[in-house]
């Protein structure tokens, strides 16, 4: 099952638990993890944002024993925005048991009158956390990637799983003029995410 959070309080118990997690304020191609995971992988944005990504989500629920994970959107910023404007929040709770059809229908969830600002349509910024804190996902819309860091139990790689090379080439080049990457903008993505 899944939820939307309107409740302030646990916005501020699940955005503690967030900060655990990332540097809310940093930006890709800079360091977002706080927590020093052991290996990363890259997954297209437009994936993750799709009914198909919640079979990745449950797969990392089950191999890591998760019972929830929270999906929180740090841009347009939960408070200063949303809440502000909607009286809720552009998170969600999604606990183990979570079909594809409550993840579709949490992402497409918006406020009454602004259907432009569902998460799937209204998200710049978008991270996964786990209950475990043994993986998480960073999504930038702009880079066109969300990076995962996890620790070493999965021994598996996944067919929707990018390395940074292929991330750079295939993915994040789309999002700039003639799909030529600045070559800081790649040093620091290999530097931190391979």
């Amino acid at each position: 099952m899944s939820q939307i959070i309107k409740d302030t309080n646990v916005f501020e118990e699940a955005s503690h638990f967030v900060s655990k997690v990332f540097y809310n304020e940093q930006r890709l191609p800079k360091l977002v993890f706080r927590v020093p995971f052991q290996k990363t992988a890259v997954l297209d944005f437009d994936y993750a944002m799709s009914y198909h990504f919640w079979d990745e989500l449950d797969r990392l629920i089950d191999t890591f024993g998760d019972s929830y994970v929270i999906m929180a959107v740090l841009d347009p910023h939960p408070v200063d925005y949303y809440y502000n404007e909607f009286s809720r929040y552009n998170w969600c709770m999604m606990n183990k048991g979570t079909t594809a059809d409550e993840y579709w229908n949490a992402l497409n969830d918006s406020p009454i009158d602004s259907p432009a600002d569902s998460i799937v349509s209204n998200s710049e910024v978008v991270v996964w956390v786990s209950s475990s804190m043994k993986w998480a996902i960073w999504g930038e819309r702009s880079y066109g990637i969300c990076m995962l860091g996890f620790s070493d139990e999965i021994k598996d790689n996944s067919e929707s799983w990018f390395t940074m090379d292929e991330a750079i080439t295939n993915l994040v080049s789309l999002n700039f003029k003639n799909c030529i990457v600045p070559e800081e903008i790649i040093s620091k993505l290999m530097k931190f995410y391979t």
